[in-house]
């Protein structure tokens, strides 16, 4: 993984999803993807000795939602994928792929479920972006090359 200032971002983040049959399609026009990393939950473990303080454990982890923000082109194939991965309620492949500073990238990928698509309300005069909300389960990440 590159080291950098961690600071510029000069786009090039994709957002991939599998379709029906498991083919892989990029969305067209992502603006923002919030990258998954496993929540830790914890356990309350108080008890008489604990000293007059809470004690807590480790305990299951979780993944959280991720959110994908895109700029919306009703029923183009972006859309029509997202529409139709929803009505699914499929769990599918999905892949993000990250440009890091030194040409390298990384990639986070695994299963997902789509739980959300709502594209906004379209105001005259405003960009059409669409907020895409899906929930995975375990996430591996390998650095890819160049």
């Amino acid at each position: 993984m590159a080291e950098g200032d961690g600071i510029v971002n000069t786009g090039g983040i994709e957002f991939y999803m599998t379709d029906d049959q498991g083919q892989e399609f990029k969305l067209k026009g992502v603006l923002t993807v919030t990258s998954p990393h496993e929540e830790i939950g914890e356990e309350d473990m108080t008890d008489q000795d604990s000293g007059g303080t809470t004690e807590f454990s480790p305990s299951m982890g979780t993944w959280p939602d991720i959110t994908v923000t895109l700029k919306h082109e009703p029923n183009s194939p972006t859309h029509q994928l997202i529409l139709e991965h929803k009505a699914s309620r499929e769990k599918r492949a999905f892949k993000i792929v990250v440009p890091e500073e030194d040409g390298t990238t990384q990639e986070e990928s695994g299963i997902w479920f789509v739980k959300s698509y709502t594209p906004d309300n379209g105001a005259i005069g405003s960009k059409r972006t669409a907020t895409l909300v899906g929930r995975p389960g375990p996430v591996t990440r390998t650095d890819s090359e160049a």
